[in-house]
């Protein structure tokens, strides 16, 4: 007779838990995949939507050698002046900045990334610093106008006293984004040039079509915008590309 402190339970298969960890296992690289393809999207999208709004704000912009504090120069764009700075340039400045950075950085993550990330983080930090600038003077410009809060007169007369004070907040704070944005995309583009993961002419054509639009040729301007679209749509599109296959 066999004594109940001799018997044994039969052993637990472990297919179960052999054939759960092959589940996650497997299941670990798609969803990592998955998530790299959202992020990827998410910034092509980042980079054309911000590319466009650029495009429509500057496009819109009045001309640059126009007198800002003159209230009668400026009161044709009254209407428009807020939305534009607020809704248009400023979100798509950094959009398309912060855009620009993540996809140089897919392009050149196994070579020149250090470069890449370094001047993507002097053209984001140089647009969301150049959107507050446009945001700002977008709110003041545009409260200044709008007759029913400030009468012309009034507002005439603050304009102008912006205009003979000392430059210390909104246009110093735009111009030296204006000078630090581009520095960062040079060094983006020249970062795409030693990678090597776009064709060269992609980052030669592009850095041509920033220079076309500083040619002050009447009617050039809206053909560099284009141009200009087209140019960081197309990196957007390349990294995307470049992305997926490597995801």
């Amino acid at each position: 007779m066999l004594c109940a402190s001799t018997v044994r339970a039969p052993p637990i298969p472990e297919e179960t838990t052999v054939s759960e960890s092959a589940v996650l296992t497997a299941t670990e690289p798609a969803t990592t995949r998955r998530t790299g393809r959202a992020a990827l999207i998410t910034a092509g999208a980042l980079l054309v939507v911000g590319a466009v709004l650029r495009a429509v704000f500057l496009g819109w912009h009045p001309p640059l050698d126009l007198d800002y504090h003159d209230y009668d120069a400026v009161v044709p764009w009254r209407e428009s002046w807020l939305p534009m700075h607020a809704l248009v340039g400023a979100p798509g400045f950094v959009l398309a900045f912060t855009g620009l950075a993540a996809c140089t950085a897919v392009l050149c993550s196994r070579r020149a990334g250090l470069l890449a990330v370094i001047g993507g983080l002097i053209a984001a930090v140089g647009a969301v610093s150049f959107a507050f600038g446009l945001a700002a003077e977008g709110l003041v410009w545009g409260l200044l106008l709008d007759p029913a809060v400030v009468e012309p007169a009034t507002a005439d007369t603050v304009l102008g006293g912006i205009g003979a004070g000392p430059q210390l907040t909104t246009p110093v704070l735009v111009l030296a984004s204006a000078v630090v944005m581009p520095v960062g995309v040079l060094l983006q583009l020249i970062a795409l040039a030693v990678a090597r993961t776009v064709p060269l002419w992609v980052p030669i054509a592009t850095v041509a079509v920033l220079l076309l639009g500083l040619v002050p040729v009447p009617g050039l301007m809206p053909v560099a915008l284009v141009l200009e679209t087209a140019a960081l749509a197309l990196i957007a599109v390349l990294a995307l590309r470049h992305g997926f296959r490597r995801a």
